[in-house]
């Protein structure tokens, strides 16, 4: 199913017409509150805390991303997550754009029971971004993600709305092998 779902939205990419354009905003600062339950060497827990993400648009069609998220789970562990990467739009209509992220990760986990584990890795994204507004954005995409030696593949669901001149609501859960989480924050467009 995902690999259909893949295979429809890069031929989609392909014959995007390129003089539409879309209205969604690539140059923000988000600020959130994270629900999390890991599945991480030694660590299977639930946890809390915060993630930060800027985007700044770069060219018609690129964005720089950076992420960074800090987590604190029930059994005194912490965990914490760096990514810096690039994503690729297309519009696919006058409404949405098709988007393609690539990116490095970095995370670190620090059970109170066990040393600590740190490894690099990378995220892959392709997802549909759709303005069903002006003032609310939806987006639905595949997600996959190489770190501790195990590749995982999952999908993220997300809305933003509120003005696009001042602050706007964010909701976003991500479901992945080893990963959940969902993330309720305010954005700041630029």
């Amino acid at each position: 199913m995902r690999k259909h779902l893949a295979l429809v939205i890069c031929t989609g990419l392909l014959y995007a017409n390129a003089s539409l354009a879309s209205n969604i905003n690539y140059s923000y600062f988000e600020l959130g509150y994270v629900e999390a339950d890991w599945d991480y060497p030694d660590i299977d827990d639930d946890g809390d805390g915060y993630e930060l993400n800027a985007s700044l648009e770069v060219g018609e069609t690129m964005a720089l991303i950076g992420a960074y998220q800090d987590l604190e789970f029930d059994d005194d562990a912490d965990g914490n997550q760096t990514r810096l990467g690039f994503l690729y739009h297309k519009p696919y209509s006058t409404t949405g754009d098709i988007v393609l992220g690539l990116a490095y990760l970095e995370t670190e986990v620090d059970p109170d029971a066990g040393k600590s584990e740190d490894d690099t890795g990378n995220w892959f994204s392709l997802e549909i971004r759709n303005m069903t507004s002006p003032q609310t954005e939806i987006s639905l995409g595949l997600n996959r993600v190489d770190i501790f030696g195990d590749a995982e593949t999952g999908y993220n669901f997300g809305v933003v709305s509120g003005s696009p001149q001042g602050f706007q609501f964010v909701l976003r859960y991500i479901d992945r092998d080893d990963i959940g989480s969902l993330l309720l924050g305010l954005r700041s467009s630029f």
